[in-house]
This record gives C-alpha cells, sequence and structure tokens, in this order.
C-alpha cells in the first residue's frame, strides 16, 4: 500500500470513528431527552391515567417525593416504576429511593423528620407533607393465608394515592374541617375502637385542618369551615343549632353525618333533632334497624349488614364489587318529595330481601312485616345542589350507621374506600376520586414433587452432560 493509500485510509477511519462517536453521543441525548416507556402489562399496571397526566401538567410548584423502602419490599418493584413515569411526566417531580437498611443514618433523620414508621411514600411541596404507607399502596388477597400461605396483590392502588398526595400538598388552601360536640358525639382525639382518631388522621394526612366545634349557643358555623362532620350524636341538638346548621348548608356549605341507632327506653328511637333539618334537604332518616338474610355474615348477628349494591355516583365509583360492612344501622333514604334545585342518590342499599325492622319493642322477635321499610332498603344518601353561579354548591352525606367510620371499622371491607369517597366528594376534590386501582398479573405455576424431579435431572445432569458430549464430538472431529 503506498503512503498515500495509508493516509487516505487513515483519514477515512478517523472520519469514521468521529463519526462513530458523534451518532453514540446524538442517540444517548436523544434517548435521554425524547424517550418513551412503555407498558407490557395486561392491566396497564405502570400506565399513568389522563387524570394524573393533567394533574403533573398543571403543576406550578415542585414536588419532592421519598420512598423510604427495601428493595425486598413486596410492593418495592410497583412503586418504583410507577413513580418513575411521574418523574418522567414532569420536571417539577423529584424522586429519591431510600433503603433504610443501607442508608440508616439518613434514614433515622427522615424518620424523625416526617414522623413516619415503616414502609412509607413522603411526598412534599414547602412546608406541605403527605404519607402513603405501604398497606394503603395494594389490595391484598388473603385466600391463600387462609391455608397457610403468602397474601398476594390483587390490586396496586399506586396511582390513585400518589396522585392523591400530590394534589394534597400543592393546593392552596388546605380545607377546614370541624367536629361538633356537645351531644355526645364520638371523639376524634379517641384512639379506642370506638373512637374516630383514623378517620381524623386520615383528614390530616391529606392536609386538611381538624378541630372540634362547640354548636350550642354558636350564632354561626367558625368562618373558612369547609365541612362539618357530626358522629353519632346521642343527645338531641336544639332548634337554635338546627338553624345555625341549616343557614350553613343554604349558604353552601358541605357536612357529613354519621348517624346510629339510639334507643331509649321502651324500644323507641331517641330523638336527635335532626330529622326537620336533614327532610328540608331532601333526605329521609327513619326510626328502625335495618336486617338482611340474604347478606348474613358467619358468626355476625343479623344486624350485621353486608353489601355491595351501590348506586352509580362519583362517591361509589371505585368501590364496585367490593363490599362494606355496617353494624347495626338505620335506613337513610330520600323524601318524596325533594326541594327544587337538590339532587339526592341514594350511594348503597341491601338487597332486595333485607328490610328495616320497626318494631324494637321485642328485639328477639324479628319477622318482616308490612310495618317495616322495604327492601332494597337505603344505608346512605348523598346530597348536591344544582349549580348557581351566586353561591357554593351545597353537599352533604348522611350515613344510617357510624361504626363503620370508627378506628376498628374502617379497617373492615372496602368501609375505608367509602368514608374516602365521601369525604373527598363533599370537599370537592373529585380529582382523587378518579383513578381505580389496577389488577397485577398474578400468575401461578403448580408443580407436582414428580415435576421438580424432572426439573432438577434435567437441569443438573442432562443439559451440562449434554454439553460436556457435544465439546468431545467437536474435539474428536477437529482432531481427524
Amino acid at each position: 500500500m503506498s503512503n498515500n493509500n495509508r493516509t487516505a485510509f487513515r483519514i477515512s477511519l478517523g472520519i469514521a470513528v468521529v463519526l462513530s462517536i458523534g451518532i453514540l453521543v446524538l442517540v444517548n441525548w436523544v434517548g435521554n431527552h425524547r424517550y418513551r416507556r412503555f407498558d407490557w402489562t395486561r392491566a396497564g399496571l405502570y400506565s399513568l391515567s389522563d387524570k394524573t397526566e393533567k394533574v403533573l401538567k398543571t403543576l406550578k410548584a415542585p414536588v419532592n417525593v421519598t420512598v423510604l423502602m427495601t428493595e425486598g419490599s413486596p410492593l418495592y418493584g410497583e412503586t418504583r416504576e410507577v413513580l418513575n413515569r411521574y418523574k418522567a411526566a414532569s420536571p417539577l417531580v423529584t424522586v429519591e429511593f431510600l433503603d433504610p437498611t443501607r442508608n440508616r443514618a439518613r434514614a433515622e433523620l427522615l424518620v424523625k423528620e416526617f414522623g413516619v414508621r415503616g414502609a412509607t411514600v413522603v411526598f412534599k411541596s414547602g412546608d406541605k407533607k403527605k404519607y402513603v404507607t405501604e398497606d394503603q399502596l395494594a389490595e391484598l388477597d388473603f385466600s391463600r393465608a387462609q391455608m397457610g400461605g403468602e397474601p398476594t396483590i390483587k390490586a396496586f392502588k399506586g396511582e390513585q394515592e400518589f396522585t392523591s398526595a400530590i394534589l394534597s400538598v400543592t393546593q392552596a388552601k388546605s380545607p377546614k374541617v370541624i367536629f361538633t360536640t356537645g351531644h355526645n358525639e364520638r371523639k376524634f382525639d379517641n384512639r379506642g375502637r370506638e373512637g374516630y382518631f383514623s378517620l381524623a388522621e386520615t383528614l390530616r394526612r391529606d392536609n386538611c385542618i381538624v378541630e372540634e366545634w362547640q354548636s350550642l349557643g354558636a350564632a354561626d358555623v367558625p368562618a373558612g369551615t369547609d365541612c362539618v362532620i357530626i358522629a353519632q350524636p346521642k343527645t338531641p341538638f336544639t332548634e337554635s343549632e338546627t338553624a345555625v346548621l341549616k343557614k350553613y348548608l343554604q349558604d353552601g356549605g358541605r357536612a357529613l353525618l354519621f348517624l346510629d341507632v339510639e334507643l331509649a327506653a321502651g324500644g323507641v328511637f331517641q330523638e336527635l333533632g335532626l330529622k326537620p333539618l336533614l327532610a328540608d334537604f331532601g333526605v329521609r332518616v327513619d326510626d328502625d334497624i335495618v336486617v338482611d338474610p340474604a347478606n348474613a355474615l358467619p358468626m355476625m348477628s343479623a344486624d350485621t349488614v353486608f353489601s355491595k349494591a351501590y348506586r352509580p355516583h362519583a362517591i361509589t365509583k371505585l368501590l364496585e364489587g367490593l363490599p362494606i360492612v355496617l353494624r347495626l344501622t338505620r335506613s337513610v333514604g330520600i323524601v318524596e318529595k325533594p326541594a327544587a334545585g337538590l339532587i339526592p342518590t341514594v350511594l348503597v342499599e341491601t338487597s332486595a330481601q333485607g328490610w328495616g325492622e320497626t318494631n324494637l319493642k321485642n328485639p328477639e322477635k324479628v319477622e318482616k312485616d308490612e310495618a317495616d321499610v322495604k327492601g332494597p332498603v337505603p344505608l346512605a344518601v348523598a346530597v348536591d345542589s344544582a349549580p348557581n353561579a351566586e353561591k357554593k354548591k351545597t353537599r352533604l352525606v348522611v350515613f344510617g350507621d357510624s361504626d363503620f367510620a370508627s378506628n376498628s371499622g374502617l379497617a373492615e371491607a372496602a368501609n375505608l374506600y367509602l368514608l374516602n369517597g365521601a369525604a373527598n366528594w363533599v370537599l370537592e376534590r373529585e380529582a382523587l376520586l378518579a383513578i381505580p386501582p389496577k389488577a397485577t398479573d398474578q400468575v401461578a405455576v403448580t408443580m407436582s414433587r414428580e415435576d421438580i424431579g424432572r426439573i432438577t435431572l434435567l437441569v443438573l445432569v442432562v443439559l451440562p452432560l449434554a454439553a460436556v458430549i457435544l465439546g468431545m464430538a467437536v474435539w474428536v472431529k477437529r482432531r481427524r
């Protein structure tokens, strides 16, 4: 090869190397800034919904996400993949994964700062924080656990919880929720089985301000109140108290009422003074105890109502197919002629075989008769007012049971979903209701001892022996 040819070859080689490096750098840059993520799971487990994408596009403040979770956690993979998609969808979202076992010192500092325990995902924007614990991320199937196996993940709720957390920490105003006092109501600071501490804690995690309100003697509901909660009053409200509540609701107020079966001597219902108020807003409260033999629960009394019969509504959107459990509940329905401008809707009801028992003088003898409330019996009602340009919409939800929202009741079935749905709807945070849980692809392989033996023989004996024989055959052939 002549000198000229060598020079031309070297120049061509140098140009090719430079072009190759340039192409490699360009491909990496494009891949880093213009990449696409794909979700090959059957249920679209890692795909973000339109609601989430809209929330992320409208973010105006940075959101820092800290995942305190070990890599061995059952939900680590799903959590990491979904949060990485949030990060990719918005430059204002930053995500840090912190393994407490590997970064113990930093983890302890964050635990003290956030006040969390166990596997938790912390969302922070400015001074606002929201915690999503591991048990909130999934619905578990315990059918295998009953036979000694481990519970499996039935559905992953990560997107619902994560988007809810982002909305909570980026809201301009923290909703103010007040609990009435003075009628022997349930206490939101009571951590016992009958208390409402879990409800209050759920509201606080959504960045709500929770306070109590002594309604007796008050001229108005406290200024800035976004929702009034009446949790199983046992003594009557006075006319002046109901007048204050009526004015608040008429002016676009919001309320959650948890009523219950309160009996006086002789099987007579305790009058609480709330029936006329609720009737003005289209809600009928009956003096009965609801039973439903068609949905009886083993080892439970007849007055424990199990139901998954829901009417279409934003509150019940995520409850389809999931049961709720109510204990000793009264029926709550709709008056015959609701006032103009009100839109009452039954949320949940019994089966057609259920009824509301009105003869309570002899509770040991419960029989269906003509005087009883006919099934399906309504158990909860939501009331919305028609849009009005002059004032905020009125919203209230009335339940005929208070036990399901107690500390012990929220741990049963889908009671927490129902409560969260009602609270978010009343506070007009529909964006937190629109993302359903996503089913995970559970693939189970069942093998007998014989199958395991055959696989072991194949992997440990047959395949290695075949490789040895093939190698010897090649060696012999080359020797010839």
